[in-house]
């Protein structure tokens, strides 16, 4: 069987190449596009425009602007050019929130059970001069621990917790003249 040869492969090589680099590289665009249509929630940065992250939802959207808005605010107009971050709010999720809530419940239980057990001197059920064991004072912390993380699961996923998904944004920069004022931005992504 003859060996191919590397003029043959070469060709076939990049262009596997090309198409693998670029499917990577479209991709995100493309969802970013589709998906921040008016209506939907988000959460931006935009170094100049906005201080650290705004959420807020998409009132219009133009080929290079997004107008944001929240309640009891006036809209603000973000050029696409200037977002170094977007993140999309898919909803809210009772799992995530009870994930939160028992990372919360877990430790003021625990501190509440401490508080109990150093308040526990004697026995309730011993009816003679008694008093509590050191294991019986770790035992009501662990139980309050359990029930202070049990509580904040169960209140976690009634109240649930907010879902982002991220859309990289393209590596770029930016001048800008403003009331006389030059500014030069860079986003760059590792």
């Amino acid at each position: 069987m003859p060996r191919p040869s590397l003029r043959t492969l070469r060709p076939l090589s990049v262009l596997a190449l090309s198409i693998i680099a670029f499917s990577g590289i479209s991709a995100p665009a493309r969802a970013q596009h589709t998906e921040v249509q008016p209506g939907a929630r988000v959460r931006i940065q935009a170094p100049g425009i906005v201080a650290g992250r705004y959420v807020g939802t998409v009132l219009t959207r133009s080929a290079d602007t997004l107008e944001l808005g929240t309640p009891g605010t006036a809209p603000i107009k973000v050029p696409l050019a200037r977002i170094t971050s977007l993140e999309l709010s898919r909803g809210s999720s009772r799992s995530l929130g009870a994930m939160r809530g028992l990372a919360w419940g877990a430790p003021i239980g625990l501190v509440l059970g401490v508080i109990a057990a150093a308040g526990t001197d004697s026995d309730p059920y011993c009816f003679d001069n008694c008093t509590t064991s050191g294991s019986d004072k770790v035992a009501i912390a662990a139980a309050g621990a359990l029930g202070g993380a049990f509580w904040g699961a169960g209140i976690g996923a009634i109240v649930g917790r907010e879902r982002w998904e991220r859309f990289d944004m393209a590596p770029r920069s930016a001048f800008d003249l403003r009331n006389g004022r030059a500014t030069l931005g860079l986003a760059v992504a590792f």
